[in-house]
């Protein structure tokens, strides 16, 4: 993980889209909950940062993604990432985790590419400037954290 981080590091500073994706591969390769609980951990920091109100309003999807994913079939996790989406005034936050509902819904049907793909666009989303260095620390250090949680344990 630590070199997927500074090769992440070295994408960034060429200033190329598409940085979070190692991140998101590396992850999903022990379990795609685990890049889905990076994502959320990016949107959670991301909603702190810039102190949305918003963020408080979709907690519960948040909480929902957490607690239910396991027992939600792909099709309930598109119909949620649906709702979520169509929500009134829709920001960054809103629409990051309603990709990754959707990215859910594509893990679940074995979609792993484009999976990984609504993953990425949601940390992406809450990253909306990569020169936001004090993001981008915060984000990487979840990754870090989520991935040697999981080991640790396995």
């Amino acid at each position: 993980m630590k070199q997927i981080i500074e090769d992440v590091k070295q994408t960034i500073a060429q200033k190329k889209i598409l940085w979070a994706y190692p991140i998101v591969q590396e992850l999903q390769k022990y379990h795609y909950s685990l890049a889905i609980k990076w994502g959320m951990e990016c949107i959670k920091i991301y909603s702190v940062d810039i102190k949305s109100d918003k963020f408080s309003k979709l907690d519960k999807y948040v909480q929902q993604a957490i607690e239910e994913v396991n027992f939600l079939t792909s099709l309930q996790c598109y119909e949620v990432g649906q709702e979520i989406w169509y929500l009134p005034e829709r920001e960054e936050i809103q629409t990051a985790i309603a990709r990754l509902w959707w990215s859910i819904e594509a893990f679940k049907n074995e979609e792993e590419h484009l999976g990984r793909m609504e993953t990425t666009a949601a940390v992406e989303l809450v990253l909306s400037h990569i020169s936001d260095y004090h993001l981008l620390v915060q984000y990487l250090e979840a990754a870090v954290r989520i991935y040697e949680e999981y080991k640790s344990q396995n």
